[in-house]
């Protein structure tokens, strides 16, 4: 069935779906209920829905990916040779540099990504499909998942979003595209596109996957899954410390004597017991919650590190002979290898769309000056955290990585708390 996901694809598909939503954050994890945040023996419902929403989810996935990318990105990207469409690479409105940073951010986040070489007839483009849509490959075809949006027939208003799946084929060494959708209870191919360059078909796949391995279709471990799984793992903690935190703020009120009815609490209140009665508060004490708010700070530090081991170089590391990764400096971080492998697979689409149109092929060289940093990896570490629990800006934590300072020179501290103040609104919004 075309609907069919390789093996591999299956394999990784549970790790995937943890770093996209940690990456898109609180109320996507909410969303997943039990498969995060396990209810508590006996609970209800109710008290499982309220126990959720007091959880603090500290979104360190989505800062940390969009730091990283931020400090490759803080310098454009040099292009060698001419890309006529820059401002418009995907021909719906996309530039090159936003594509670029599209790119970096799924290979960080989720390990690979592919890019289609396409033409609407007047122009070559390209378009992205992150790791999900990648849902299987074969010698000879890559099956891609889509959404597309229609109208309905008689209401242009009301859309909805129709499942299709994109086989890129090549068959007897000439592309062609097949487009699929549901028909009834089964799966057929509304329509076959023949794409041509000046005239004739051609004998190739334009289509380009980003991974760890290059051009390997077959996905690795997502580089982000270890920060991922710790993010969900300080969520549960966070859960805990809330609910103990709910039930133990208050202190609670005791009566001896009474066998039934109710009393109330209030300024115009008065309780009448009876003789020998007695009462009191229970209030909360013990470590119980100490433990907890320890965990929890333990936790936030290991997100941090985690977080800067991307940054921090691998002398360590160990790769096989034979592949691509011997392309890559064996101390280069992990931030770099994700740079190089974007930069080879944007290099190589952009190859393929200038000779679709006969053109010479541009490339583009990205920024890769944070790999030199003069910074400890402790204090890459304490920066790594004051930047994910929103301490500092990020046009603060990129200077950093620069520079190895504090503040940027003339900002004052003043300056420097509006700025995290309107980036942490702009997150919330």
């Amino acid at each position: 069935m075309i609907d069919s996901k390789h093996p591999d694809y299956i394999a990784r598909e549970s790790q995937w779906q943890r770093c996209r939503d940690t990456f898109d954050g609180d109320d996507k994890v909410k969303e997943r209920g039990e498969e995060y945040l396990p209810k508590l023996k006996k609970q209800s419902e109710e008290d499982y829905k309220s126990y959720r929403q007091r959880a603090d989810f500290f979104e360190a996935v989505g800062r940390t990916v969009q730091g990283l990318t931020g400090a490759v990105m803080r310098t454009d990207p040099v292009i060698e040779g001419d890309i006529e469409n820059a401002g418009d690479i995907t021909a719906t409105g996309i530039s090159l540099n936003s594509f670029i940073t599209y790119a970096l951010t799924e290979r960080l986040l989720m390990g690979r990504l592919g890019i289609l070489v396409d033409h609407n007839g007047e122009r070559a483009y390209l378009a992205g499909y992150n790791t999900e849509q990648n849902i299987n490959w074969l010698d000879d075809r890559v099956i891609l998942s889509e959404k597309v949006v229609e109208s309905a027939a008689d209401d242009i208003y009301k859309q909805s979003q129709i499942q299709q799946y994109r086989e890129l084929v090549l068959e007897d060494g000439r592309y062609l595209v097949n487009i699929w959708r549901e028909k009834g209870k089964g799966w057929e191919v509304v329509d076959t596109i023949e794409p041509t360059k000046q005239g004739s078909r051609l004998d190739f796949i334009p289509y380009v996957s980003i991974s760890v391995d290059g051009a390997n279709f077959s996905p690795e471990k997502p580089p982000i899954l270890g920060l991922a799984n710790m993010n969900l793992s300080h969520y549960r903690t966070s859960a805990d410390l809330e609910h103990g935190r709910h039930y133990t703020a208050l202190p609670t009120p005791w009566v001896t004597g009474l066998n039934e009815g109710e009393l109330y609490i209030g300024s115009q209140v008065a309780w009448i017991l009876p003789e020998g009665s007695q009462a009191g508060y229970l209030e909360f004490t013990g470590q119980g919650l100490q433990a907890l708010e320890k965990a929890s700070e333990d936790k936030r530090g290991m997100m941090a590190a985690l977080g800067a081991q991307l940054l921090q170089s691998q002398k360590n590391g160990v790769e096989a002979e034979g592949t691509q990764k011997l392309r890559h400096n064996a101390e280069a971080s992990v931030l770099v290898t994700v740079v190089k492998d974007v930069e080879d697979g944007i290099n190589a689409a952009l190859e393929m769309m200038a000779e679709w149109e006969g053109k010479t092929p541009a490339t583009i060289k990205l920024n890769t000056d944070f790999s030199d940093i003069g910074i400890s990896n402790d204090d890459l570490t304490a920066l790594m955290q004051a930047w994910q629990s929103g301490g500092i800006s990020h046009d603060t934590f990129l200077w950093n990585l620069q520079k190895g300072e504090v503040l940027p020179e003339g900002r004052t501290i003043e300056e420097e708390k509006d700025l995290v103040d309107m980036q942490l609104g702009n997150l919330d919004a």
